[in-house]
C-alpha cells in the first residue's frame, strides 16, 4: 500500500448516463426488449442500420397499433405516447435493430447509475486557466486514483450536487509514474 492510498479515506460517485435503450441487437418477429420503461411518458426511437451481412432495412416496425415503414437504414420516432413497455414486431427487415426512449418533447431520456470511488476530497476554491486560456475559479478538488477526464460528473458521497470536471492534473511517484490525479471541479 501506497502512501497515497492512506490519504485516499474518503468516497465520492462518478455518474454515468447511458442512452435508455429497450433493443439492440438483430431483426426478429417479436422483439424481446431488455430492461423496464422509464418512469415518465415516451415515445420510442427506432435506428436500423446494416451488420455484417444482415443488411437488409427495408421493412416495418409495428410498436403497438403503429407502424414505421422503413425503405433503408434509418432513424424514425413513434408518435404515440407510452407509460409502459409496448409490444414491437418487424416485418420483411433483417439489420439492427436499436430501440431507445425519448421523452415527448423529443429529447433522449438516459439511465442514470453512479459508482463509488476511493478519494480526497477538498471544499477549496482553486484558480486555474481553462481550456479558453481564461482564468477560472473552482468550487473543490478530488485527488483519486480514478482515471477520469474533462466533463465527467462526479458527486461527494452522500449528496446529491453534481460537479463536472473542468480540469486534471496527473501527480507522479518519484520515478515519474502518474500515481494519482487531481480534478479540479
Amino acid at each position: 500500500m501506497s502512501l497515497i492510498d492512506n490519504y485516499l479515506n474518503q468516497a465520492a460517485q462518478k455518474k454515468i448516463s447511458t442512452l435508455w435503450t429497450l433493443y439492440n441487437d438483430l431483426s426478429a418477429a417479436t422483439l424481446v426488449l431488455t430492461g423496464t420503461a422509464p418512469a415518465v411518458t415516451f415515445k420510442c426511437k427506432i435506428t436500423l442500420s446494416a451488420s455484417d451481412t444482415h443488411t437488409d432495412c427495408a421493412g416495418t416496425v409495428t410498436v403497438n397499433a403503429e407502424t414505421l415503414t422503413f425503405t433503408a437504414a434509418a432513424t424514425k420516432t413513434t408518435t404515440t405516447n407510452l407509460t409502459a413497455l409496448p409490444t414491437i414486431t418487424t416485418a420483411n427487415i433483417d439489420c439492427n435493430v436499436k430501440i431507445t426512449c425519448i421523452d415527448t418533447g423529443g429529447a433522449d431520456i438516459y439511465s442514470v447509475t453512479y459508482t463509488d470511488f476511493d478519494c480526497r476530497w477538498e471544499d477549496v476554491q482553486v484558480a486555474y486557466v481553462n481550456s479558453s486560456g481564461v482564468w477560472t475559479q473552482s468550487n473543490a478538488k478530488v485527488i483519486a486514483k480514478a482515471a477520469y477526464v474533462v466533463n465527467d460528473t462526479i458527486r461527494k458521497y452522500g449528496t446529491t450536487t453534481e460537479y463536472p470536471i473542468k480540469k486534471v492534473m496527473t501527480g507522479p511517484n518519484l520515478s515519474g509514474t502518474e500515481e494519482f490525479r487531481v480534478f479540479v471541479l
